[in-house]
């Protein structure tokens, strides 16, 4: 059974996200010294110690979507909704702009429909399928 669509995609989507936390990581790194001097509620250490984490998650997760691996499938699903506690955890209990605050409506609508898709596509019957092939040949 060759890989259904969506999961190539999604291990695409999962891919990408790994390289844009990744250059989180250098860019965070390259301008360590002005952001230290900038008042936000962590250090910036923690920025990019966060971005380095989920860079190697997301990239081992697209190595086991793309492979069609349970391991991934399932660490996909789990991964998805720790991400988006933490966004919203960090959103909620260190945002200090208005900007933060009148665009949660915005955020929750498109974390919604984000964790929908991923969600959806990770459960689906035939994606199932797909990923059961490999841990029971």
């Amino acid at each position: 059974m060759p890989r259904p669509t969506s999961v190539t995609l999604l291990a695409l989507a999962v891919f990408c996200l790994s390289a844009f936390k990744l250059l989180g990581v250098a860019s965070g790194i390259q301008r360590y010294a002005s952001l230290s001097r900038l008042p936000f509620s962590l250090p910036p250490a923690y920025l990019i110690v966060s971005h380095t984490v989920w860079a190697a998650a997301f990239a081992i997760l697209a190595v086991g979507l793309w492979r069609l691996r349970e391991w991934g499938r399932v660490g996909t699903l789990l991964a998805s909704m720790l991400y988006l506690a933490q966004g919203w955890i960090e959103r909620l209990l260190l945002s200090r702009s208005d900007y933060a605050r009148e665009t949660i409506p915005y955020a929750l609508g498109l974390n919604v429909i984000g964790l929908a898709l991923v969600w959806g596509i990770l459960l689906r019957r035939k994606v199932k399928r797909s990923f059961e092939r490999f841990v029971h040949p």
